[in-house]
């Protein structure tokens, strides 16, 4: 017979094991005054584009950075406001959040002239948190009524595939496969939310994730499809959780007790997630390295 009091021991050491693994090997990598949020990958994992946004912009800094690892400087592809910017398969084009979330577009990866590809008849509202599928035919999002949307890149057809009434949808990533799409719902009257794996024609749905009492937000997938990071409230700020991307119980990933870390993604490689993070007293991109393997044996130990 199992004793639970070793097992709860062991546990304890690998949830302390993870948030330590962050605290030493976390890295910033913006330090400008203004906030520099919702990063993403080049699928080459050579740079990273990020959102800059300062509520005074009296230099007209605001919109979308570009930033090579490993330098210090960035350039500015795409000036105005952006947000939720996410790098297409390809490379060509990042999708993003325009027109202070009024608006979905996209531009060229080297910048240019923001492209409109949903038709007037589609709405956005706060956001539609776009996302592209694997193969970069289409392009997840939600709309003003909290619908998941699917374009489709060569019809330039939208559907409208699953909403769940009295719930707010927010979809996250496709899965590695590109037949799902993962989205956190969030009840309006109760506040809980849950994690739901929703197929792309919106006819399967299944729910990951047990309810919690704080919002579930940034969900990531990692390249090889067997973890989820999420972003979820501990206390007074939001970190982050990791757990099977079939279910399961989940352990702190990165909850630090002086502020928020928010919008994970992984590397193509699996070997780093870039985030942004007030721990600084400023919202910057910051960069951690995460050992995949580590973190499944951690979550086998609780979920056996």
């Amino acid at each position: 017979m199992t004793n639970p009091i070793l097992v709860m021991v062991f546990v304890a050491f690998c949830v302390f094991n993870l948030t330590a693994q962050d605290m030493m090997n976390a890295r910033q990598i913006t330090f400008n005054p203004a906030r520099e949020g919702f990063p993403t990958w080049s699928p080459d994992g050579k740079y990273i584009v990020y959102q800059y946004t300062d509520m005074a912009d009296t230099l007209g800094k605001n919109g979308l950075w570009k930033i090579a690892l490993g330098d210090t400087s960035a350039e500015q592809i795409f000036k105005g406001v952006a947000e939720h910017p996410k790098w297409s398969p390809d490379g060509r084009y990042i999708v993003f959040d325009a027109d202070t979330g009024q608006s979905t577009k996209m531009i060229p990866a080297e910048g240019g002239d923001p492209i409109t590809f949903l038709p007037d008849t589609i709405h956005i509202n706060k956001g539609g948190l776009p996302c592209w599928s694997p193969d970069g035919s289409q392009i997840a999002f939600k709309d003003h009524e909290y619908y998941l949307c699917i374009f489709d890149i060569e019809t330039e057809k939208t559907t409208r595939v699953f909403r769940e009434e009295g719930m707010l949808l927010l979809p996250g990533c496709w899965s590695v496969d590109g037949k799902y799409v993962l989205a956190a719902l969030m009840d309006r009257e109760s506040r809980k939310s849950t994690i739901w794996k929703i197929s792309s024609d919106g006819k399967e749905r299944k729910q990951i994730t047990g309810h919690h009492e704080n919002i579930y937000r940034y969900l990531a997938l990692s390249p090889d499809g067997s973890l989820l990071v999420y972003a979820a409230k501990e206390g007074r700020y939001l970190g982050f959780f990791v757990m099977f991307a079939e279910g399961g119980s989940s352990l702190p990933f990165a909850v630090t007790p002086e502020g928020h870390n928010e919008a994970p993604i992984w590397s193509p490689d699996g070997k780093q997630i870039a985030f942004s993070s007030s721990r600084g007293w400023n919202v910057d991109i910051w960069i951690m390295d995460v050992d995949i393997e580590q973190i499944k044996e951690n979550l086998r130990a609780i979920n056996n």
